[in-house]
This record gives structure tokens, C-alpha cells and sequence, in this order.
């Protein structure tokens, strides 16, 4: 299983298992996102043709599991997962 694989159903079946903004990052980055500019308290992503997506921060690092829950939506990461989950 590829490593975008674990991460993906890391974030569907543990969301409250992350918490860090690399995670995030890594996750969002293999999505074709990028990071453009981080405003204080939030990162900002954006890719060409969709909505930048913005992830607040605490303490700097920490993501709270609702914004998790949220670009796992966004990203329609359950459908990803169907297709890819046989991945090796």
C-alpha cells in the first residue's frame, strides 16, 4: 500500500489521529495543492481552478479534527480511497 494510501485512510478512519500541519501539507501537496502564503494563524492552498482552501492553526502546528473532517470532504477522499485501496 503507498504511502498516500495510509495517509488518506488515516484521514477518514482517525481523523482526531492528525493533528499536524505537515500531514496536512503532504496531503494536500500529492492533491496538487500548494502552499502560496501562511498568514499568521492559517495556511492558505491553492490549485488552479479551485477554491483555496484555508486550515487554521494552533500553537503554530496543530490542526483541530473538524477542518480534518472537512477537507476529507473537500477532497472527496472516501471515493479516492475506493478506487486506490488496492494499491501496492
Amino acid at each position: 500500500m503507498s504511502s498516500l494510501v495510509k495517509l488518506v485512510k488515516k484521514f477518514l478512519l482517525e481523523p482526531d489521529s492528525v493533528d499536524d500541519i505537515n500531514e496536512v501539507r503532504r496531503l494536500l501537496e500529492q492533491f496538487g495543492y500548494s502552499e502560496k502564503k501562511k498568514r499568521g494563524s492559517e495556511c492558505v492552498f491553492h490549485k488552479k481552478g479551485a477554491y483555496p482552501i484555508n486550515v487554521p492553526l494552533i500553537k503554530g502546528r496543530k490542526v483541530k479534527t473538524p477542518y480534518i473532517k472537512r477537507l476529507a470532504d473537500l477532497l472527496n477522499l472516501e471515493e479516492w480511497y475506493e478506487k486506490n485501496k488496492e494499491e501496492k
